[in-house]
């Protein structure tokens, strides 16, 4: 016949297991915030990205304007070429006046144009510097957060491995603990987030802090019965 075991005995087990459960609960909430983490990480080098790809795209915009700006320069220049040669052929001083105008006006616009391209080209400049500045911050950013990427799949890896062993030491442990106070003690470890076993601690739950009754007190210290706190549900012990 199996020896019975005691409730003080069952206790220290408890306790035994409560801090293997704690450190698999541990390690489990460790896992679930890695996923968040690397997709923090991949937020910020999209950031990062997205400094360097605006400019660029800035630039191609300015190259453009650039263009249509040389384009409309050429035309004009041409058409000053052609209007120089009319002037040979005109015959009246009131069509030669009107084609000098015209002239003059060409020149007039195309000073403006030649402004706006040197501005283009300074601006341009700019960019260029901003994006080689940008892109080395990005290429900067992007190798740290790869190599922290890569330190956190190592400790996931570790950890899976610990989380492993520990929940098979458990499974041998709790085949030694009574049934009924383990299904007990498990209910309100999941209810509790990993803490179903707390002790008493100067007089109140060392669990939610809650103060406790003098009676309740004296019956965790008689051991006689598994007792719980009023307020949180968990199971208490007294370390005396």
């Amino acid at each position: 016949m199996a020896e019975k075991i005691s409730l003080a005995d069952e206790i220290k087990r408890l306790i035994e297991l409560q801090q293997l459960d704690e450190a698999i609960f541990r390690i489990k909430r460790e896992l679930e915030a890695m996923p968040e983490k690397l997709k923090e990480f991949s937020a910020i080098i999209k950031e990062k990205e997205s400094i360097y790809t605006t400019s660029e795209e800035k630039l191609k915009k300015l190259k453009v304007r650039q263009k249509e700006k040389e384009l409309d320069l050429q035309t004009k220049e041409e058409a000053i070429k052609k209007h120089q040669k009319q002037l040979y052929q005109i015959k009246t001083n009131k069509e030669y006046t009107a084609m000098q105008k015209e002239i003059a006006s060409l020149k007039a616009d195309n000073s403006i144009l030649e402004e706006e391209i040197i501005n283009l080209l300074d601006e341009a400049d700019a960019v260029e510097k901003e994006i080689t500045e940008n892109k080395k911050i990005y290429e900067q950013e992007k190798n740290r957060i790869e190599a922290e990427k890569k330190k956190i799949e190592q400790e996931k890896s570790q950890l899976e491995t610990e989380v492993k062993k520990i929940e098979s030491q458990r499974s041998e442990f709790v085949k030694n603990i009574d049934k009924k106070i383990l299904s007990k003690y498990e209910r309100i470890l999941h209810a509790k987030g990993g803490l179903a076993l707390v002790p008493v601690i100067e007089d109140a739950c060392g669990g939610c802090n809650m103060n406790l009754p003098p009676q309740v007190i004296n019956e965790v210290k008689l051991k006689n019965d598994l007792i719980f706190c009023g307020n949180c549900s968990r199971i208490l012990y007294s370390k005396d």
